[in-house]
């Protein structure tokens, strides 16, 4: 399984509140019924510390089974008019901040997945 990861920015003259609860109760849904091949979609909404600054307004995280399905997908979104326009209403977009990777969980403590590292050692304990 790969994984994508993009830094989003906010539309000029948004407030961070507009832009997150729209990117939320908007785009979020539209994307997760619009996109195909995608096994997981999160949104990561940055939260307001006192003297920290981000780059960016906030983290799409995408997992798919593997990179032609992920090539797949990257056609169908940037063909696809509804998606488009969705995204014009609260992004403003800008070049690099994207990444392919495939994951390594090394320690998950959450208790929300059941997963094992390579040794086959459960990672939840």
């Amino acid at each position: 399984m790969i994984k994508t990861i993009a830094l989003a920015y906010r539309k000029i003259g948004l407030s961070r509140e507009e832009y997150n609860k729209y990117w939320l109760e908007e785009h979020g849904p539209l994307a997760a019924r619009i996109i195909p091949h995608v096994k997981k979609y999160v949104q990561n909404h940055f939260i307001e510390v006192p003297g920290l600054t981000y780059e960016g307004d906030g983290v799409v995280e995408m997992w798919y089974d593997n990179i032609e399905a992920w090539q797949k997908s990257r056609q169908a979104i940037f063909s696809n008019q509804e998606l488009a326009k969705d995204a014009a209403n609260f992004v403003m977009l800008r070049p690099g901040g994207f990444w392919v990777v495939e994951e390594h969980v090394i320690l998950d403590k959450t208790g929300k997945n059941d997963l094992n590292n390579d040794f086959g050692t459960s990672l939840s304990d």
